[in-house]
């Protein structure tokens, strides 16, 4: 395993870890409606946040985030997570890595939903589409499967899902 990856994958193991705390799902619990489903998520989070390409601070906590009030994806993505699994919710962080430095593209969430994982982009509030990063928008998106690979990242595992995301 390269370095560069083995302290990315380090990272958001953790930061998992923290999301899947019994004190985490509590607090983030409390600030939610019980009824909510994975898509009522996204208005919740639009109502908390705004994106900002360069947020108030580089926060990996959700509640730093919060309080906050900004983020670029990988807030939206780790608020998101921690509201779903809040909620009982099985979610997991997604991240689209650049092998040559080992560094993050973009990240969004999975939510497991009937039986399969699903794609949720809370920063763009897209759920299930995700060729979507394929499109002409996304530079990075024609690399995906060569210098760009695509990791889920759950409570102590991590995969490889490339292959979901790419349609070469």
């Amino acid at each position: 395993m390269p370095a560069g990856f083995k302290t990315l994958a380090e990272n958001y193991l953790g930061v998992m870890d923290n999301l899947n705390s019994g004190q985490t799902k509590a607090k983030m619990a409390a600030l939610l409606d019980s009824k909510y489903n994975q898509t009522e998520l996204f208005a919740w989070e639009k109502s908390k946040l705004t994106f900002a390409n360069d947020p108030n601070g580089f926060y990996e906590d959700p509640f730093q985030i919060l309080a906050s009030g900004d983020g670029i994806c990988v807030q939206w993505s780790i608020v998101y997570v921690a509201a779903c699994l809040a909620l009982g919710y099985q979610s997991r962080l997604v991240v689209a890595v650049d092998t040559s430095n080992w560094s993050y593209i973009h990240v969004w969430a999975e939510d497991y939903y009937n039986g399969n994982w699903v794609h949720v982009d809370p920063s763009d509030g897209v759920w299930g589409h995700p060729l979507m990063y394929q499109g002409s928008s996304w530079g990075w998106g024609k690399y995906i499967g060569s210098m760009v690979r695509i990791y889920a990242f759950d409570d102590n595992s991590f995969q490889d899902v490339t292959a979901t995301y790419s349609s070469h």
